[in-house]
């Protein structure tokens, strides 16, 4: 079955047509590209089925106009008009308290996304009208949900739930969600199938490390907790999210600076991270180059980034009791060997050693690299964030037709 994929952040989109075989593995990529800083100037690249690229320069005014867009390339480059696809998918940042599972989008799921915009007030409105826009465009081929925050749902209360006034928190629904939950999932599921292994047979602790970040801890191939929480600025030291953090710094920031709630926001989630650290960027690349010239600040933003990765994996390590292996995804934690190194480097008394070897041979692409004596192994999977999607959507529509 053909599935269409689209995936929606703050200021890009990604999309992509994928052919899956009767196994769920892609068959084929038909088409796929990204729109980058939507509505301001940025860029646009398509690549069709043979691997050749289009680039131009400007894009489109906004997330619905760019999925439009790729619609119209698809059905040109495919020659169906409308396009064949059996199915689509959209990427959800924030499904809520009401949505908690792969579902197909009607007006009470449309409904529950949009409360659910209080949240994730970036994205979600974003996703919403590229939902909508679509389905106008493309009326026949069911759409499917699948939300970051699904895969967490399987957190147990003491992980889920913060320590705050019970009726306060019901009331506002305020309890950590979870994010990167389809990062995390495709990591464990990848793992389980290069092991042979079913998911429930699996413990793992999970990094999706990029310009967000995230820790998970899956027991028997399920989320028992998460860094990410009511919103993705809870956690890890991020690009320019400040990650864990006094909450009175905001108050005092309020009270004693002048500054207002809007602008700590601001500060917490745009300001801070890596970039508020070393002073010179969020890409964690730029900050590496700095730091070997001699920038210190750069040198403490990474200290201070690997640092926290590592608390979080002893943390983990102690809430499952045990683990089969860490796994390494997201553009830093496939492509960094020397992050990978930094962060596992003071974990032996834990069980984890790398071999120096394979973790520098080992970029952007999947493989073992912890060393042979190494109680729990250390993976690089990348993500498929794509890949995952089409399959819930291939078996969630397989499931319907055959019920109906």
């Amino acid at each position: 079955m053909q599935v269409l994929v689209f995936n929606c952040g703050s200021s890009s989109l990604k999309f992509d047509l994928i052919d899956l075989d009767p196994s769920g593995r892609r068959g084929r990529t038909l088409g796929r590209g990204t729109f980058e800083e939507i509505g301001h100037g940025g860029r646009s690249e398509f690549i069709d089925g043979g691997g050749v690229r289009h680039e131009q320069s400007g894009t489109a005014k906004d997330h619905p106009a760019a999925a439009l867009e790729a619609i119209t390339w698809l059905e040109t480059i495919t020659a169906d008009a409308p396009l064949k696809a059996g199915a689509i998918v959209h990427r959800i940042v924030h499904g809520g308290p009401d949505l908690t599972t792969p579902v197909i989008a009607d007006a009470k799921v449309i409904g529950a996304l949009e409360a659910a915009s209080i949240f994730a007030p970036l994205h979600n409105p974003l996703s919403v009208a590229t939902l909508r826009a679509v389905g106008r465009r493309l009326p026949e081929p069911p759409s499917v949900i699948v939300a970051d925050t699904f895969f967490h749902q399987t957190m147990p209360d003491q992980a889920r739930e913060y320590a705050l006034p019970r009726t306060l928190a019901g009331r506002y629904q305020l309890r950590r969600y979870g994010f990167h939950g389809i990062a995390h999932a495709w990591m464990m599921e990848r793992y389980a199938a290069l092991k042979s292994a079913a998911p429930a047979a699996v413990n793992l602790i999970t990094l999706q490390l990029g310009a967000g970040c995230s820790v998970c801890a899956i027991r028997a191939g399920r989320s028992v907790d998460t860094s990410m929480g009511l919103t993705p600025l809870e956690g890890l030291m991020m690009a320019t999210r400040s990650g864990d953090l006094d909450p009175a710094i905001a108050t005092f920031l309020i009270e004693h600076a002048g500054v207002s709630a809007s602008k700590v926001e601001e500060i917490l989630n745009h300001e801070s991270g890596l970039l508020g650290v070393s002073g010179v960027s969020g890409d964690l690349r730029t900050v590496e180059a700095a730091a070997k010239s001699g920038n210190r600040d750069a040198a403490l933003a990474l200290r201070m980034f690997c640092y926290r990765v590592r608390k979080y994996i002893g943390a983990y390590l102690a809430a499952l009791g045990d683990a089969d292996a860490l796994v390494f995804g997201g553009g830093i934690g496939e492509h960094s060997a020397s992050v990978r190194a930094e962060i596992c480097a003071e974990l032996k008394p834990l069980g984890v050693e790398l071999d120096p070897e394979r973790n520098a041979q080992t970029h952007g692409r999947e493989g073992l690299i912890s060393a042979g004596g190494s109680r729990l192994e250390v993976f690089v999977i990348p993500v498929d964030e794509e890949l995952y999607m089409a399959r819930v959507a291939d078996r969630l529509v397989g499931a319907l037709r055959k019920s109906s």
